[in-house]
């Protein structure tokens, strides 16, 4: 398709066939501009727009479109979790930024300005990354729908957060840490359960918050990862794994497994002390029967164990910044130390992607690397001894 630009007046126009949709001839013809040059661009930009379908909505702002795409399009097709992450980022960093801005305006360099006080405001590389990541993918879905025509994000170089470098406690703080539990009190007791737990399964907190009962198969020493507690925005709720490898059969100790079956006693019998009064747990007219409970039969909220975790490391002589997590990644690395190779480790980790347990503990492979060299420089002087 082609067309020509003339001078009317003061003004230059535009017109470019369109060929005989109902028959009859008919060309479309506009305003370009008011020097020849603004006319071309103006004329290729229509042509464009014609042929891909696009409708240039002229009053949409950015606080319209990403409002909409958040409740009617993240809401209903993407996870909970997922939701309340990207709305939380939306109201607090895009909408105050660009907000106000009508949405075939935005530009490369107003995604720049954005993220560069976003980190001059003091927030972590990886929730740039995030926010960059958020506006990436609301863009990308409006492009889709001929909402806009090209993508702004597609001109603005990501984001790069800083390398990670997991915080993790030896067997010994970790003992240390467990000590420090009363476990003739029910509430220090069940916290030293899902400590043992956490520390050999490296779990994360929804996923062992998540558990029931029938997860677990004593026969075969085996849990099913299954389910996810979460807590986000103000709302508890129960969601399916993070993602699909996510969604995992652990194999598990003879000692954990005591552990589990002795819990389970207590737990029953605190089930026939309350009777009737025991609390159910319902989710979604769903009731969980799960593992990590008050002596009523509540669920303990996941957040009770970051803040437990908080105040035990306080009480420690431990000088390490140790959040509860991070018990996960002390797990990854007692295995890694012990010679388990990387594609085990993700498996029970639950990583999607083999590079993310390569990067996050690349600490410890330089470590296994240092021991593989030491082996195989005994070997090869050996080798050499023998020769002699």
């Amino acid at each position: 398709m082609s067309g020509y630009v003339r001078k009317r007046g003061k003004k230059w126009y535009y017109c470019f066939d369109i060929g005989m949709p109902d028959g009859t001839r008919k060309r479309i013809e506009r305003v370009g501009g008011v020097t020849k040059r603004e006319a071309q661009d103006s004329l290729r930009k229509a042509i464009t727009e014609y042929e891909t379908g696009f409708v240039q909505p002229k009053k949409l702002t950015f606080d319209e479109y990403i409002t909409d795409w958040i409740e009617n399009f993240v809401k209903e097709n993407r996870k909970p979790a997922t939701y309340y992450r990207y709305k939380g980022l939306i109201n607090k960093y895009l909408i105050p930024y660009l907000g106000s801005m009508k949405l075939n305006e935005l530009r490369p360099a107003h995604i720049e300005k954005m993220l560069s006080e976003s980190k001059k405001s003091g927030i972590g590389s990886t929730t740039v990354e995030y926010i960059y990541k958020v506006l990436n993918v609301a863009l990308n879905r409006a492009k889709i729908q001929r909402v806009i025509l090209w993508n702004p994000c597609e001109s603005v170089e990501r984001p790069r957060k800083d390398k990670f470098v997991a915080n993790v406690l030896t067997v010994e703080e970790f003992y240390s840490i467990l000590s420090l539990l009363d476990i003739s009190s029910y509430k220090d007791y069940v916290f030293s359960v899902a400590l043992q737990l956490i520390l050999e399964l490296g779990l994360r907190r929804g996923e062992m918050s998540g558990l029931v009962w029938k997860n677990i198969d004593f026969q075969s020493n085996t849990i099913s990862i299954e389910n996810n507690l979460n807590y986000t925005d103000g709302v508890t709720y129960v969601s399916t794994p993070k993602t699909l490898e996510s969604e995992r059969i652990l194999y598990i100790s003879d000692d954990l497994k005591r552990i589990l079956k002795e819990y389970k006693l207590l737990q029953t019998k605190n089930k026939l002390l309350y009777g009737p009064l025991v609390i159910k747990n319902c989710y979604d007219s769903i009731e969980y029967d799960f593992i990590f409970t008050w002596e009523n039969g509540e669920v303990i909220h996941p957040t009770y164990y970051t803040r437990k975790f908080r105040r035990l490391m306080k009480a420690s002589s431990i000088e390490k910044n140790i959040r509860f997590h991070d018990l996960r990644h002390t797990n990854a690395t007692l295995l890694l130390s012990q010679g388990v190779d990387f594609k085990t480790i993700q498996t029970r980790l639950g990583h999607s992607n083999i590079n993310t347990t390569l990067n996050v503990y690349s600490h410890v492979n330089l470590e296994m690397q240092k021991k593989a060299v030491n082996k195989l420089t005994s070997v090869i002087s050996g080798d050499k001894m023998a020769t002699k």
